[in-house]
């Protein structure tokens, strides 16, 4: 078999004009209009989650409401949950009649509220709004209801004497 050399045709340039590489204008601003809108996607889906982490972080925070009054209940031991400013943390008293901070994870262990989350009042059994925000749990729950402010308003949390606690998100029944 015989191998010829490729051979290369010479194509003739219309008016003499050079092709160039690059982008057009066009095509430049198409691709900054698909950055834009993925931007604003991503954006949108931030805040979304953001949105979530509050709800996941009521919801939580309802959960461990009900365990702390159950743990208390069986154990026979107080247990309080401090309202920090940013945040919740457990103790429990000891047998030597002494609060020590507990922590026992998952559930007991201090947490920090996500961003746009913050302590409204607390009101527990009827009295007036408490000066030092500190729940107490015992051999019974107490009734309180604790208000946190969230970006869409105010939700609620209203503990039962049974230790069953409702979370009454803003813009939705209880």
């Amino acid at each position: 078999m015989i191998k010829t050399p490729p051979t290369t045709v010479a194509t003739p340039r219309l008016g003499g004009l050079r092709s160039q590489a690059g982008f057009t204008l066009i095509e430049v601003m198409v691709v900054l209009v698909i950055m834009g809108v993925m931007a604003t996607g991503i954006s949108l889906g931030l805040d979304s989650l953001r949105g979530r982490d509050a709800d996941q972080a009521l919801r939580r925070l309802r959960l461990v409401l009900e365990a702390t009054a159950d743990r208390a209940a069986v154990r026979g031991r107080p247990i309080v949950i401090e309202f920090l400013p940013d945040g919740y943390r457990f103790s429990a008293l000891d047998p030597d009649d002494n609060w020590r901070p507990l922590n026992d994870p998952p559930v007991f262990v201090e947490k920090t509220l996500p961003s746009g989350l913050y302590w409204s009042g607390l009101r527990i059994d009827g009295q007036p709004e408490a000066a030092t925000p500190r729940l107490q749990f015992g051999t019974q729950a107490p009734e309180y209801e604790l208000r946190v402010a969230t970006p869409s308003g105010e939700a609620r949390l209203i503990g039962k004497a049974n230790g069953d606690v409702i979370l009454a998100l803003p813009g939705r029944n209880a």
